[in-house]
């Protein structure tokens, strides 16, 4: 029996050096998909995309994993003289970051251009 495929969770683009990344899905509550979906976000990273957006568009659930997967990313990428910046936080994914007090650890801006313009 052939394995499933793995769902698309989000779409990328380069825009000047930077990796634009969009979510294709509304929830990210599943373990394995979160997994997935870091795994992929990693292999950008390793192909020598260190800077990142990550629009969150359009999100209406969110993982306490996740959050640890963006901890890291975000952690990461300073090393390799890259950064993260999110941008488009819906009401969710910007509660469980004031829960979390995580407001001050990553580089937030309300629009996916600002997010850009940060990094150029």
């Amino acid at each position: 029996m052939p394995e499933p495929a793995t769902p698309q969770l989000f779409e990328w683009e380069d825009a000047g050096g930077v990796a634009i990344i969009r979510f294709k899905t509304p929830m990210l509550r599943d373990d394995r998909l979160i997994r997935q979906l870091f795994d992929q976000v990693d292999q950008l990273v390793e192909e020598g995309r260190n800077k990142i957006v990550m629009n969150f568009t359009g999100l209406e659930g969110f993982a306490s994993y996740a959050i640890g997967k963006l901890i890291s990313l975000n952690n990461k990428l300073p090393t390799l003289n890259g950064k993260l910046v999110m941008c488009c936080l819906t009401p969710i994914v910007d509660e469980i970051i004031d829960i979390m007090a995580l407001r001050k650890k990553f580089s937030i801006k309300a629009t996916e251009q600002q997010a850009l313009e940060s990094l150029t």
